[in-house]
């Protein structure tokens, strides 16, 4: 059914050329489906003519998920992202495709399994596998290449859940020495933190089966507590919803039984000192988490009791006035930094952890320590302006970031 591919090269595609040629029939593919998307009304279409175009544009996904993934190796192997100064492919991945750091690991090292594995890489390319479940089948088919083509026929005839589940069982049959096996999940282990685009804080994390066992131990006494606490006030909601609550008290139990003394939690909460006053907030009007997301007003007054409450009045991106419990500048001038907001001032970079107080004009430049001229650097872009001569430009809110000896583009004429 799926037979081997001979080495790609351009000769293969007389009729592409070369490399401007292929961006500019792909250009011309793009638009065209553009222009259906944004032309077309799909309810005036009878359900059997929607359904067969609904397929057409699947099997299109696919194939442009196969064409980013098989081009995203090659920027990966050539080290063109580097011009950007990102610290990985992955991260300018990322960014280029509005996905996660995450995700665009699991592109790029997919599609340099597919090397291996020319089957997979011809099913790909025709459109025959998603990008989920080619990714499956490159990690399971990296661990015995032998069960490649069982995969594929796999992938053809059953639900991603079935070609899960023949992928595991490959992977455990490949790895049969159990010491192996948990030391590779252990290797694996991750806790990822997040916040959707709703509000909606998320955690992933992945960790050996003990370790899972242990934090089930912890959890499950606290749900059931929860349980019938809950069953005796009347109240019914899902077990999830229930762990969620237990995962939550854990933390706060971990809290105050900490040794460290000060606030029971560094939590930074902005809020406008109008909305404060008022209850709730308006159009415009901020009360936040730094870095998480926004809050209700009375869950902000909740928290002055445990943690220390920023509160600030705010004009734009210029803060005016800050309420803090410090007394000097560099605590005023740190809050108004959270306030402006907590993350990596590059534009694109956006992260939000172990993040450094960058002087945009160096102080051996005769930078000033002012609001205007500090802005927050993760270490990698931190490094990069350092060490490396990357410059960070413009107004705050207005950050442009230049490669050594580029030029800050020409502003043009006042409308």
């Amino acid at each position: 059914m799926f037979e081997a591919m001979t080495d790609a090269n351009p000769s293969r595609f007389p009729h592409l050329g070369g490399g401007r040629a292929v961006s500019e029939e792909l250009a011309e593919v793009v638009e065209a489906a553009k222009r259906i998307v944004a032309e077309s009304e799909p309810a005036i279409f009878e359900g059997k003519d929607a359904s067969r175009i609904m397929e057409m544009f699947a099997e299109g996904e696919r194939v442009m998920a196969a064409g980013k993934a098989l081009w995203a190796r090659r920027v990966a192997e050539s080290g063109a992202w580097r011009a950007s100064g990102e610290r990985s492919a992955a991260h300018y991945l990322a960014i280029k495709t509005g996905t996660s750091v995450g995700q665009a690991v699991n592109v790029i090292e997919t599609a340099s399994r597919l090397a291996e594995l020319p089957m997979t890489e011809q099913a790909l390319r025709a459109g025959k596998l998603s990008e989920t479940q080619a990714k499956e089948i490159a990690s399971a088919a990296a661990a015995d290449p032998k069960a490649e083509k069982k995969l594929l026929e796999v992938a053809a005839k059953e639900s991603l859940v079935g070609l899960k589940e023949e992928c595991s069982r490959v992977r455990a049959a490949a790895l049969p020495d159990e010491q192996k096996r948990y030391h590779r999940i252990h290797t694996r282990r991750r806790l990822r933190r997040w916040t959707e685009a709703d509000g909606t804080y998320r955690v992933d994390v992945s960790m050996t089966p003990d370790a899972g066992a242990q934090l089930n131990a912890a959890l499950d006494p606290i749900i059931d507590k929860i349980f019938l606490d809950a069953r005796k006030q009347g109240r019914k909601e899902s077990y999830e919803a229930y762990g969620a609550d237990a995962l939550l008290e854990l933390a706060r139990s971990a809290r105050k039984n900490s040794p460290t003394k000060g606030p029971s939690a560094m939590v930074h909460v902005f809020v406008d000192y109008k909305a404060l006053k008022r209850g709730h907030t308006k159009d415009g009007e901020v009360c936040e988490i730094a870095g998480v997301g926004p809050i209700p007003v009375a869950t902000a007054e909740a928290m002055a009791t445990d943690c220390y409450l920023r509160v600030l009045v705010k004009d734009g991106i210029d803060i005016k006035t800050v309420s803090h419990p410090g007394k000097t500048i560099n605590a005023r001038l740190r809050t108004a930094l959270h306030a402006r907001g907590y993350r990596c001032a590059v534009p694109g970079c956006g992260v939000r952890h172990h993040l450094q107080i960058d002087h945009t004009k160096e102080r051996r430049d005769r930078g000033q320590t002012q609001l205007d001229n500090l802005d927050w650097l993760c270490p990698h872009h931190h490094y990069l302006k350092t060490h490396k001569g990357y410059v960070l430009a413009g107004k705050p809110g207005e950050r442009i970031w230049l490669a050594p000896g580029e030029t800050p583009p020409t502003p043009g004429p006042s409308p």
